[in-house]
């Protein structure tokens, strides 16, 4: 009997759940329009142009500094492409272009061709095989349009680091305090990094012998604070040595330099042969491994050929290249 009452049970609910569907609409909501795009397109931005080169890692014990020296071994003016196949000829294994020494009326540097001559000196580099490594920009990093014409040409010869020197006066006197001069040097450096990511230079800078920059430490600490894979410094053995720093003052700075100036020094600013000057050597070499720089023999020893007489400046340049050999061997070791 239960189970008759029960089927009489479960035949009304089911004719009451249709008749209650029906008037309804079954319980859906009347089908809505699909979406519609929006008529304006905003552009995804976009990936970086590259990212920050690397060289190959040749394996332990193989390290490879190439033996590079700058072309202001010549003077301001002084023929790019004539530089360049000069210094290939003597046999340097990478170029470090001067952009420094090519602000003067009627400069390509300066042109609105700029980089269709620094196309052409691409061009010239990678038939002689020797290739633009570093590139240093004119002025210091208050200088917008010489630090960004100098990355786009960077970029064009083909120059994985460019140097741009750090503001070092303000109000047309040098700034004297640290917290100034690295607020300054980081605002100013900020700006440049979209263009320098962009066209794949690192930007570097440098320690200059005068106001907070002579110490090689702040430099250093300039780089931790913008913390960008797109800069880093250069440390100068001859700008540090001239203020009192050794070469082992390296071993105290916070990040490791990825490029050296290599300069020897009596006390000044001097620009002189490594072994014309007081500078360590031995020192400097130990200290580079202490540190595990990874970087190119970067020679800016450029005031002797400058000094010399045209006819004497290929003997004068050979003599360096073999002093950098010498610091290439012992970096390798």
């Amino acid at each position: 009997m239960k189970a008759f009452w029960a089927k009489i049970t479960a035949f009304f609910m089911a004719i009451i759940a249709f008749f209650t569907g029906l008037f309804s609409g079954g319980g859906k909501s009347d089908p809505q329009p699909e979406p519609t795009q929006p008529t304006t397109v905003i552009e995804q931005p976009t990936e970086p142009a590259t990212e920050p080169a690397t060289e190959p890692d040749p394996g332990v014990g193989a390290y490879l500094p190439r033996i590079v020296t700058t072309t202001d071994v010549f003077e301001r003016g002084y023929p790019a492409e004539q530089a360049l196949e000069r210094l290939a000829g003597l046999g340097y294994e990478g170029i470090d272009m001067g952009f420094d020494y090519f602000v003067f009326s009627g400069s390509p540097f300066l042109g609105d061709d700029c980089l269709t001559w620094a196309t052409g000196l691409r061009e010239r580099a990678d038939a002689l095989g020797v290739p633009y490594t570093h590139a240093h920009a004119p002025g210091d990093a208050a200088m917008v349009d010489y630090v960004n014409r100098s990355i786009r040409a960077s970029q064009v010869i083909g120059a994985k680091y460019c140097v741009v020197h750090p503001i070092t006066s303000q109000n047309g006197s040098t700034i004297a305090d640290t917290e100034t001069f690295l607020s300054l040097n980081i605002e100013a450096i900020r700006q440049y990094l979209p263009l320098a990511e962009q066209c794949g230079v690192i930007l570097l800078s440098e320690n200059i012998p005068w106001s907070p920059s002579a110490d090689p430490r702040v430099i250093a600490e300039l780089v931790r604070q913008v913390d960008s894979p797109w800069f880093g410094w250069c440390f100068d053995t001859g700008h540090a040595y001239a203020k009192g720093y050794e070469p082992q003052i390296l071993t105290e700075c916070c990040v490791v330099p990825l490029s050296v100036h290599i300069q020897d020094s009596n006390g000044g600013d001097d620009h002189l042969i490594p072994g014309d000057g007081r500078i360590d050597w031995d020192a400097f070499v130990r200290t580079l491994k202490t540190v595990g720089y990874s970087g190119d023999c970067v020679l800016e020893a450029h005031h002797q050929s400058l000094n010399a007489a045209d006819s004497e400046r290929d003997a004068i340049l050979t003599r360096l290249l073999e002093k950098g050999k010498e610091l290439q061997s012992a970096m390798r070791e």
